[in-house]
This record gives C-alpha cells, structure tokens and sequence, in this order.
C-alpha cells in the first residue's frame, strides 16, 4: 500500500489534481522539467534521420518507441516520462507538449505543426503556487490539426478530428470535427 510518504509527485497529480509549488515532491517534477528540456534541445538540434534521433526520444519517454512512431524536430515536451505514444503516430515540427499531467497518444494519431497540447494550468487566486493537471487522451486514428491548442483534462475521441487553430476546453466526441474557439461540433464523420 503507498502511504502518503511514499507519493510520488506523480501520484499526487493523478490522485489529487493539484500541487502546490512548495510542496517537497514539486522538486521533482522540477527536476524531471530540466531533463526533458535538455533532451528536447538535443533532439530538435538534429535531423530526424540522424541515429542518435530515436534514442533521444525513446530516453525522454524513457521506453522504446514503436519503429513507425515519427516525430518531426523542432519538438518541446516538458515532462516526458509522462508522454505515451502508441503505434503509428506522427507529430510535426513544433508540436508542444507540457504532459506532467499525462498525454496519452493512442494508435494512428495525427498532431500537425505548432500544436500545443496542455495539462496544467495555474489556479485562477493563487497563479504563482498552486498548478492544477488534467490528462489528455487524444484516442486512435484522431487526427489534431495545424495550431491547435488542446487544454487539461480533455479527451478526443476515436476517428475526431480537430480544425486548425481550434481551441479544445471540452472533451470531443468520436467520428465528429470540431473547431473554433472554444471548440464545438462542426459536423459528424
């Protein structure tokens, strides 16, 4: 059994939600965010073709990435040891994914260029200390277009598609497009 002295910050997130930055476990994360950053400057500081390319990310997710995951550089991610990435996923140059909150990437997944995929966001009276994280779940064959911003906690469902430079605050239904800001249901696929 994990008691509350045996919590990861990780735990703590999916568990409660919610950190505080003065918590003691927060250095952690921290420390994860300072990792993370330094691959991903490694791995947009080379060519997808390099060979050094796959290990850098398949150290940042800390597994092995299907062979048929593509990643195009420049590419951001703070916190990778929490970014899962199923099979036959692309994600296109400057894609951003703050995933201290958990990202989710199932099978067949499209992210265009300059997408932003987000999983915490500060509190609204106590923006310096206390960060709130939803996990976002993009699910198979879902396809998130150019400039898109996909905020905490949202689930996009199986086959959805999301509109360039959509902003997703809700969770979006299977076999359906969406766009906007907010986002709402442009028509059924």
């Amino acid at each position: 059994m994990n008691d509350k002295t045996n919590k990861t910050v990780y735990d703590v997130i999916d568990e409660e939600g919610s950190i505080r930055k003065d918590n003691p476990l927060f250095r952690d994360a921290e420390k994860e965010m300072i990792r993370s950053h330094a691959l991903c400057l490694s791995i947009s500081a080379k060519k997808p073709t390099d060979p050094d390319y796959k290990g850098l990310l398949d150290e940042l997710t800390g597994y092995c990435l299907d062979s048929s995951v593509s990643i195009v550089s420049p590419f951001y991610c703070d916190c990778g040891c929490r970014l899962f990435i199923g099979k036959n996923v692309t994600i296109n140059k400057g894609a951003t994914i703050f995933s201290a909150g958990r990202v989710e990437l199932e099978d067949n997944v499209l992210i265009g260029p300059d997408v932003k995929i987000l999983t915490v966001d500060h509190d609204l009276y106590d923006r310096m200390n206390l960060y709130h994280f939803g996990k976002v779940t993009v699910k198979k064959n879902a396809w998130i277009c150019a400039g898109a911003i996909i905020c905490p906690g949202v689930t996009i469902g199986e086959n959805a598609v999301v509109a360039a430079g959509a902003v997703v605050t809700k969770d979006v239904a299977a076999n359906v497009m969406v766009g906007g800001n907010p986002a709402r249901v442009i028509k059924a696929i």
